[in-house]
Order: C-alpha cells, then structure tokens, then sequence
C-alpha cells in the first residue's frame, strides 16, 4: 500500500476514537485462517492479568488460533527489507476488555524467523517465539519444541461468506492488544478497515495448545478466513 494513511480514513468499524499520535509501524496480513472455540468463563479467567477484563460473548469466552502471513512489515517513513519484512505467524488468543476498549490477549506469538523474534522484541516489545513454521496452498504446519505447541491445517476451498454476524464482528473488529510484561500492562493500539471474511473449509489433522485450562479440539466451533488486511500499529503505552 502506497499510503497507508487512507486506512486511517475509514473507521466505521471502531468502537473507539484513534490514537491522537501517529502510527509507528505498518504491515500486511495475508492469507489468514481464524479458528475459533467458545470456552467457559472459568477456563481462562484467572490466567488473564489483573487490570483488563475477560470479554464474553453471550456470556461465554472465546480462544481464537490465528495463523497468517505478514507481508511489508515496516517503520514510518523506512521502506520494507524482504528478509525481515516477510514472516509467518501463529498466535494463540482470547478476548478482553479495558476502559471500554475491546481487544485481544495472547497466550502465545510465533514467527518462523529468528530476527523477527529479536527485532519485535527489541522495537515492538511483544514476546514472539521462533517455531518452525511451513505453509503451501493446501497445508499449514507449524512446530515448536519448547513450548509443546503444535499445529497441521489441510486448506481446503475457500467460499464466500454468506452472512456477516455480530459474532464475527465481535471477534474480528478489534483493534487494541494487550500485553503484561514486566509487572506492568501495556496496550498496543492497532487500525485497520473492516475484515473481508470469507468462509473455508479447514481439516485438524493436529492441534496442541493450550489457553489457560482450555486445551485446543480438532472440530473448531467457527472458522474464518481473509486474503488481505492492511494494517497499522502504534507504540506500546503503559496502562
């Protein structure tokens, strides 16, 4: 995207107003498959930090599986270098609230590349991991060791979504994460137009994570999928 300042022109899809400052980081998101289960409030509660709020849909928590590639990353005002601008992610979260800002938790961030671990540590401050990460167009397979996680995807055709619900409004239309590190929580806002959904069909051939006390099942309770997202971040901000 040439401008990336034209998303910031479209913002019907906020529940709050943007960040006064300018934005400090653009990226792309392609080729994303949600996979998402509704989970008991008490599976997760204690393990989401002091100061922000599970957020429930129809009083019951969500885990989403998120698993994408980022294309373009890149500082304001610097061009994207491909080596480090172009990674494979996984993450792992659920949904939360503050001062009525709806966002999202992570339990786990994953990333195939070793800079990219080191550098969204050190300029972003967000814990990524390295995994192994492998993706065709009929397969997403993603491994790490040391966390015990693992994930293999079938991908198979991609069809229109018949129906935007509130549902996937609710769990797509977020644009702050949250963040504990250090004793402290951060907030990490985030903007971009509203998501195209697309419904997929996907096979679980294996799945091992765990959010909280809720361990993953192979028969998700929605998925979703999206070819492209342009997206825009600021700096983290204590809260």
């Amino acid at each position: 995207m040439k401008n990336p300042d034209k998303i910031l022109t479209n913002i019907h899809n906020r529940q709050y107003p943007l960040p006064k400052k300018k934005w400090k980081y653009f990226q792309q998101w392609h080729k994303t498959i949600f996979l998402h289960w509704e989970v008991p409030v008490y599976f997760l509660e204690e393990y989401i930090p002091e100061g922000i709020e599970l957020d429930t849909y129809q009083n019951m928590a969500w885990v989403s599986l998120v698993a994408f590639e980022v294309k373009n990353m890149r500082l304001r005002n610097l061009p994207p270098f491909p080596f480090i601008s172009n990674f494979k992610e996984v993450n792992l979260r659920t949904y939360v609230i503050k001062d009525d800002k709806p966002g999202i938790y992570m339990f786990s961030i994953e990333t195939d590349k070793l800079a990219e671990v080191l550098l969204t540590r050190i300029f972003i401050g967000l814990p990524y991991q390295k995994s192994k990460i492998k993706r065709t167009s009929s397969r997403f397979v993603s491994h790490n060791k040391t966390l015990k996680q693992s994930l293999d995807l079938t991908i198979g055709k991609i069809r229109p979504q018949k129906e935007k619900t509130t549902l996937d409004f609710w769990l797509t239309e977020r644009h702050a994460l949250y963040d504990y590190m250090s004793n402290k929580l951060f907030r990490f806002d985030i903007h971009h137009t509203q998501w195209d959904l697309q419904e997929l069909d996907v096979t679980v051939n294996n799945i091992c994570y765990k959010a909280g006390k809720y361990s993953a099942s192979i028969l998700p309770d929605k998925v979703q999928y999206a070819e492209k997202l342009d997206v825009v971040l600021w700096g983290k901000v204590a809260i």
